[in-house]
């Protein structure tokens, strides 16, 4: 029987660099649970960003059911797009789940877990909480506890990434990775928990900025002569495969333990700045008095979000944007940057916004505050979308930009469906990638990367380890909406009816099957969901905090 769950994720880890740096040797905790567990890809959200695949781990639920497809939503009644938090997501989480069945539960830096929520336990929010909450902790005294026992808990790191400043943001993922750790130890030694959960999220951080580290044929390496640099990557996930080590160490035989990524990881070339293109197609319409003018000489000169933040960056000034809120708030950006604000809506037919893949929304009549588009007219406009984005080309190579072409209900189902993007685009290259949560971050439609040398891919990494997990196991088709039922199902708890994963069974000895019988429950884990409850100030610093990862500018 299992008595206990352990998970550990790192977000935007690929199943192919822990196994190959398993098999060199340089990962030992990896190795012995690739050897003595099952292991195999799991596939992450469409598209798969932190904010939607996070929140459906913790659901088992798809974003039509959740309501999360991005980090960013339009605010009802205008085009405003504040950030995403768990307020936002629809779906019980696991642990409200397993508190409400009297299990005790731990939960330590979850994305998309603040604001938190009572448990029978406790839970530290992790990414997507504003930089300066103090209200991230649950139960409140739990923060001073920490304090006092492991120091000033942070969330964030205090640097990112730049060439000149390498050994600077290295040493501030030791530091975060060294207090995570320590503040995992403490938590499972101190208190009891019948479900434990941890995210190291630098993992991500390190990939995406560094990724060209670990790619001699990245374009960024076009200077070098192909030498091998990856040696300060590698030595991070040692650091990593360490800490992982000493938690395992902690737990007994009657503990399953899952370690897992949201999303994978791969080499970025290009940004896709999808509204440019919706622009120069005329589906997208700016207003035309001289104010407006001005702005749009003033972008086509290239005074732009991305070159500004390129001037800031070479200042040593953007370090400091990914978690303080340095430059002015989105709206005044909005004023003096080409934006939403200049668009004649109601000449419209779509915009896009969202990171990684082209999600593309109509303009529709009853639904956007200024719809242009009516609803008899709706099928007509995404075909006329579809039939545009097959023409589109890279200018400088005039090779096809679009691979496979979406439709929402294609992809989602659910009482949310209807926050879903109307298309979505895929990049016939994975190394392209989509660029929307700015509304005009360029005035180049089809630019080089910046600030990122990585980005996410659609697959994952799940590893099991327990008695009842078949040994050297490969386990195939693995979602990430399966884990959330797993979870349940090996700690004897019912899966509710709504969620849309399943029990990954096949990953256990058949013995243990037949003496585990699946059990439902009727009862729905739905919440609803409401506006985001964060303050004007916590939603700028999200927002800044965006940009200054490149996200949005």
């Amino acid at each position: 029987m299992i008595n206990k769950v352990v998970v550990i994720g790192l977000d935007g880890v690929p199943l192919s660099l822990i196994e190959g740096w398993a098999k060199e040797g340089l990962l030992p905790t990896f190795q012995q649970v690739i050897e003595g567990g099952a292991t195999g890809l799991l596939k992450s959200t469409v598209p798969p960003t932190s904010g939607p695949s996070w929140s459906s781990f913790m659901t088992g639920k798809n974003p039509g059911k959740t309501g999360i497809y991005d980090f960013l939503y339009r605010r009802e009644g205008g085009y405003i797009f504040p950030p995403v938090n768990a307020n936002r997501r629809d779906g019980k989480s696991l642990w409200r789940l397993l508190s409400e069945e009297g299990k005790r539960v731990g939960v330590v830096n979850v994305p998309m877990s603040y604001p938190v929520e009572e448990v029978n336990g406790f839970l530290i929010a992790g990414w997507m909480t504003p930089y300066s909450a103090r209200d991230f902790i649950y139960p409140p005294e739990l923060y001073e506890e920490l304090k006092k026992e492991i120091g000033y808990y942070r969330i964030y790191p205090v640097e990112t990434f730049a060439e000149e400043r390498k050994e600077g943001f290295l040493k501030a993922c030791d530091d975060l990775l060294d207090l995570r750790t320590r503040t995992n130890l403490y938590l499972m030694e101190r208190y009891p928990w019948d479900l434990f959960v941890t995210v190291f999220f630098d993992t991500d951080r390190v990939l995406h900025q560094m990724w060209h580290y670990l790619d001699p044929a990245h374009p960024w390496r076009a200077g070098d002569r192909g030498e091998d640099k990856s040696a300060p990557v590698k030595r991070y996930f040692q650091r990593v495969d360490k800490a992982i080590g000493e938690l395992l160490s902690r737990v007994d035989d009657d503990t399953l333990v899952f370690i897992m990524s949201d999303h994978g990881m791969g080499p970025a070339h290009n940004f896709i700045v999808l509204n440019n293109w919706l622009l120069r197609k005329g589906l997208l319409k700016l207003k035309g008095d001289p104010f407006r003018w001005l702005k749009k000489g003033l972008f086509r000169a290239g005074f732009t979000l991305r070159n500004v933040h390129k001037i800031a960056d070479r200042l040593g000034l953007a370090k400091h944007v990914e978690y303080k809120g340095l430059y002015s708030m989105d709206y005044l950006m909005k004023l003096v940057f080409l934006s939403f604000l200049d668009v004649d809506w109601s000449r419209s037919k779509a915009y896009s916004f969202g990171r990684h893949l082209g999600s593309i929304y109509i303009n529709l009549k009853g639904r956007e505050p200024e719809g242009a588009v009516p609803l008899e007219e709706y099928e007509a406009v995404r075909e006329e979308i579809v039939r545009l984005a097959r023409e589109f080309v890279d200018p400088q190579t005039g090779e096809p930009l679009i691979g496979q072409i979406m439709r929402r209900e294609e992809l989602y189902h659910g009482p949310h469906l209807d926050r879903a993007p109307d298309l979505i685009l895929c990049p016939k290259d994975a190394g392209n990638i989509f660029f929307g949560l700015a509304d005009f971050g360029s005035n180049i439609t089809v630019d080089t990367v910046y600030r990122y040398s990585g980005m996410h891919r659609d697959q994952g990494m799940l590893m099991m380890k327990g008695k009842p997990v078949r040994k050297g196991a490969r386990m195939e088709g693995a979602n990430i909406v399966d884990l959330a039922p797993t979870i349940l199902y090996v700690l004897g708890l019912p899966i509710p009816q709504d969620m849309d994963g399943r029990p990954l069974r096949e990953a256990f000895q058949e013995e243990y099957v037949h003496a585990m019988p699946l059990a439902y429950s009727e009862v729905g884990s739905s919440t609803g969901s409401k506006e985001t409850g964060y303050t004007e100030e916590g939603e700028r610093e999200i927002q800044e905090r965006l940009k200054g990862l490149g996200y949005l500018g």
